[in-house]
């Protein structure tokens, strides 16, 4: 009887794990349709502001969704186009655009392709809307906060990457010593490190 019962509970414990992947792999599905045509719509007609909303929504929200769309063997490998159509939008919805990329940057690390866009897209909207990219990087825990500036810091020549010295001079601008600081913290303790 424990045999049977034992064949049973892995029979149905198998069965869950098939029909957890199909699910998954039909919501994976479904948001790489949705985002693809989104950004047909928002190409065709740029300035439509509920399609900008629409692209906005469509766009994955965390960290994690981002690399199962835009990852090295993903659906949507490296995401460049659509990383540069969301951050295009930051001019009518500045907020939104905004509390996406903190988000999306706030747990991620750098990697080439689909993370470096993300990387730069964050740094350049940092350094175009400072005030509001300061206002919701204040708003993260201490970890998320750290881990956010250590990846707009990740890269191999700050030289050539005048984006995060933008961002330092803006938040000085601002008063905001203390970020000021650990932005250029990060940045030193990135030119230490070496070339990868």
């Amino acid at each position: 009887m424990t045999r049977s019962l034992a064949l049973c509970l892995c029979m149905f414990l198998g069965y869950g794990a098939a029909q957890t992947t199909q699910g998954h792999q039909y919501a994976l599905s479904a948001s790489v349709t949705r985002l693809n045509g989104d950004l047909a719509d928002l190409r065709s007609t740029p300035e439509d502001r509920p399609g900008q909303t629409r692209y906005l929504e469509a766009f994955p929200a965390t960290y994690k969704e981002y690399l199962q769309l835009f990852d090295l063997d993903q659906p949507l490998y490296d995401g460049h186009e659509y990383v540069e159509a969301m951050s295009s939008l930051a001019n009518n919805h500045e907020l939104a655009v905004g509390r996406l990329l903190v988000n999306l940057s706030k747990d991620a690390h750098y990697e080439a392709d689909a993370p470096s866009y993300l990387q730069h897209a964050t740094c350049r909207f940092a350094g175009e809307h400072t005030k509001t990219f300061l206002s919701l990087l204040k708003r993260l825990p201490p970890v998320k906060q750290a881990n956010l500036i250590t990846f707009l810091a990740d890269v191999e020549n700050h030289s050539a990457y005048p984006e995060y010295q933008v961002v330092i001079d803006r938040s000085k601008a601002l008063g905001e010593v203390g970020l000021v600081h650990k932005f250029e913290s990060a940045r030193s303790q990135r030119e230490k490190q070496p070339h990868d």
